[in-house]
């Protein structure tokens, strides 16, 4: 075989890997914006707590759900918005925060779009669920005025991210808990690609995040907690998953260094792995939530 023939051989076959990757790069971009929606397995109902079925639409005409629970200790100006994680749904995290309601808070949860009973069909994994957040803020602000005076909020992964985009841009949010809060969106979908589905982040994560903005018509990496996070003055929590391979600690020591609070704290939860802080540390947490809205709420 020739030297031209071989260039032609490994350029043949150059051109078909790069093909191979092209596509598995466009399908792995909707597993990543297109997550399978998790049924809803847990309730209010579960844990004996009323609670007020709440409907919502976003102002890009996406249709919310969500529950309105009412302070377990009678009437109560103070409500927690909780923000779920990506790929679950607000019963996921009501498992790990009911306690609250006891604690004389109400609680509002709302399924983001694309998860639960929400319609929407993309998830940008903090993007357009600033949307989701405007709309149940305003609501809260429209309709549970009173119970709504005081606000704070409690945010997992995606949800964090959100979180921290509403408290920066809106001075009237008394606290947050920012848990396993994630840098940037680039980098956690480069982690989640390498550890989830095994994908190389060389050259296959550049081509997927090229089809999800593709595909979105946007950036969601703007809206990422790194450029969020210096607007910060609110009191907030930082939580953070000793074992976390998708938000790594060194990931939460950087948002926590930006975050222009003057009442900031980190809190690393030993032996937990991301979303499992509330399973690993039991009591701890609650104690150290409960602690942490009492002071600043």
């Amino acid at each position: 075989m020739s030297g031209f023939e071989i260039f032609n051989w490994l350029l043949f076959s150059a051109i078909v890997l790069f093909g191979c990757a092209v596509i598995i790069a466009y399908l792995k971009s909707d597993s990543i914006i297109r997550p399978a929606k998790m049924p809803l397995a847990v309730l209010p109902e579960h844990f004996s707590l009323a609670y007020e079925p709440i409907q919502l639409t976003t102002d890009d005409g996406v249709f919310l759900k969500g529950w309105f629970i009412p302070s377990v200790k009678g009437e109560s100006d103070k409500t927690i918005i909780i923000c779920h994680g990506w790929g679950t749904n607000k019963g996921d995290i009501l498992r790990d925060t009911h306690f609250l309601a006891e604690q004389g808070y109400n609680l509002f949860y709302f399924d983001f779009r694309a998860s639960g009973e929400s319609k929407g069909v993309f998830s940008t994994i903090g993007y357009l669920e600033t949307k989701d957040f405007n709309a149940a803020y305003e609501f809260l602000k429209t309709f549970k005025t009173e119970e709504a005076s005081h606000i704070g909020l409690l945010g997992l992964s995606m949800g964090s991210s959100v979180a921290i985009y509403a408290a920066s841009k809106n001075k009237e949010i008394k606290c947050l808990v920012a848990e396993n809060a994630f840098y940037s969106y680039t980098r956690v979908i480069a982690n989640w690609s390498w550890l989830r589905m095994k994908m190389p982040y060389w050259p296959l994560v550049p081509i997927t995040l090229f089809f999800v903005r593709m595909k979105l018509k946007a950036d969601p990496d703007k809206y990422s907690p790194r450029y969020n996070v210096g607007g910060v003055v609110n009191p907030i929590l930082f939580v953070n998953a000793e074992h976390d391979d998708l938000v790594p600690i060194k990931d939460g020591k950087k948002l926590f260094e930006k975050c222009s609070s003057k009442k900031k704290e980190l809190w690393i939860v030993p032996g937990a792995s991301h979303a499992k802080c509330a399973e690993v540390s039991g009591e701890n947490y609650r104690k150290k939530i409960i602690n942490f809205f009492n002071d600043n709420l």
